[in-house]
């Protein structure tokens, strides 16, 4: 099966006038023929007409019937005459031996007279086994001229053959002609679709009620424009209903969760240290925690798809602030190898807390992820006029899906999900929105050698941040 438009239409459209070519020629060869042969009877009498004044003189005779043809293609063709007198060949044209058995055979005559000229007769009949085209004059019964059926055929397919003879050009212009038409049609075909492709490619879930409306030139498209600006507003009301409720969720539920918290420690005050209510107390305080961690990641993630996080922009020396990273992590975590390969002194104007808590997210996950007595490998690096900060550390048992999902909100590879490893697959999303936010591109790559690489890269200087 064709898959291109293009060479669909052209194999369409090239099938389509080679039928209507073939066709065109088998109807004009037919037409052609018919015509041809009333041209012949036609001709045949009117040159006898012209010479019968010279038909004292075989010569003269032979070669005024040469010239008295008015059709032009008769005059290239008097060799497959064969003109008769007195039952001999004149001028030494045609079938010698078909003079005599013309004049043997009287009963030729008795066919009808095909010649609207009056004095002139015009036969078709049979003569020794072939079919043949004869005048003659009522006044002058001794000569006659002749064509037989087979001379005419090969006639007509000389005439054939000097056409055929330009088909190879005229293919070649139809070719020509069919892949441009193909070509033109599929661009014209294909001009609101490529329309429809930029827009679609230029949509974001923050854009869709701002998209630019598809204008086409062609009302067979109407309908089709119509369909896509109804399922942009069905878009867009869906993630506006969706972020809305997610904002609304996180943020109604602070509060209670706050309460809930609050009386959760004052009762762990009031029962005994160390009891099994304390203990049971204190896991529902935790759980309790863990909630209003998970509506404080949906707020975050709510304003970032909303473009509602407050810009505060300020110097950051993240030099100094990776330097007192691998400082605490010896004191919290000093069974993990920490190599750090730091830039000093490399200041970015960026939303601080936000990058905090960007690099803290991908440390912890680093932390947690490791294997027993690992290792981390922290890098921060100018790269010309972007700054690239990467860490990267060895795991086991990493999902076949972590490169392509580690960024999908809630997502947790298969070693989590037993909440032996503490977490709640918000943490890698809300890092991506945070590089968006500051034009650059988180990615998280598994390498062959069983590590996982987290990379941020963002320019050093950021344009205005919408």
């Amino acid at each position: 099966m064709i898959r291109s438009l293009k060479l669909r239409q052209f194999a369409i459209i090239f099938a389509m006038t080679a039928v209507v070519v073939l066709g065109a020629r088998a109807s004009a060869q037919f037409i052609t023929g018919r015509q041809m042969l009333l041209e012949l009877h036609t001709e045949m009498p009117s040159s006898l007409i012209r010479c019968t004044k010279i038909t004292d003189s075989t010569d003269a005779l032979s070669q005024c019937m040469k010239q008295s043809f008015t059709h032009q293609l008769y005059k290239h063709f008097t060799g497959e005459f064969t003109l008769c007198q007195n039952a001999q060949a004149v001028g030494g044209w045609g079938e010698p031996s078909a003079c005599a058995a013309l004049a043997d055979k009287t009963e030729f005559w008795s066919s009808d007279n095909l010649s609207t000229e009056p004095g002139v007769q015009m036969m078709v009949n049979t003569l020794s086994g072939q079919i043949w085209h004869v005048a003659r004059l009522t006044q002058h019964p001794e000569v006659q001229l002749m064509m037989s059926e087979q001379s005419f055929r090969s006639f007509m397919k000389k005439l054939y053959g000097i056409r055929d003879n330009q088909m190879p050009v005229f293919v070649s212009l139809i070719f020509l002609a069919v892949m441009t038409m193909s070509h033109f049609l599929v661009n014209v075909t294909l001009g609101p679709l490529k329309n429809l492709k930029h827009s679609l490619s230029n949509l974001r879930p923050e854009s869709l009620s701002n998209a630019q409306r598809i204008t086409t030139p062609y009302r067979e498209f109407d309908d089709f424009v119509t369909v896509y600006d109804e399922l942009l507003k069905r878009l867009d009301d869906s993630f506006t209903k969706a972020k809305r409720f997610s904002a609304d969720a996180a943020h109604e539920l602070r509060t209670p969760l706050a309460i809930l918290r609050g009386q959760a420690e004052d009762l762990i005050a009031d029962v005994p240290t160390g009891s099994t209510m304390q203990i049971r107390l204190r896991s529902m305080a935790d759980e309790i925690e863990r909630l209003i961690e998970i509506s404080e990641k949906l707020l975050l993630l709510s304003k970032a798809d909303g473009k509602l996080i407050a810009h505060e922009l300020s110097d950051f020396d993240l030099s100094y602030f990776l330097d007192e990273l691998i400082e605490e992590s010896g004191l919290y975590h000093p069974h993990l190898l920490i190599t750090p390969i730091i830039e000093p002194h490399l200041n970015w104007f960026c939303n601080q807390a936000l990058m905090q808590q960007l690099i803290h997210n991908l440390y912890s996950n680093a932390v947690k992820y490791n294997i027993p007595g690992g290792w981390i490998k922290l890098s921060l690096q100018r790269d010309g006029n972007m700054l690239e900060f990467s860490i990267e550390n060895p795991a086991s048992h990493i999902p076949a899906d972590l490169s392509e999902r580690a960024f999908d909100r809630f997502y947790r590879g298969d070693q989590a999900r037993n909440r032996v490893i503490d977490g709640m697959g918000l943490g890698l999303s809300i890092c991506k929105e945070i590089a968006k936010l500051h034009q650059g591109k988180l990615t998280l790559e598994v390498t062959q050698t069983e590590t996982v690489v987290a990379r941020l890269r963002v320019p050093l200087e950021i344009s205005v941040i919408t």
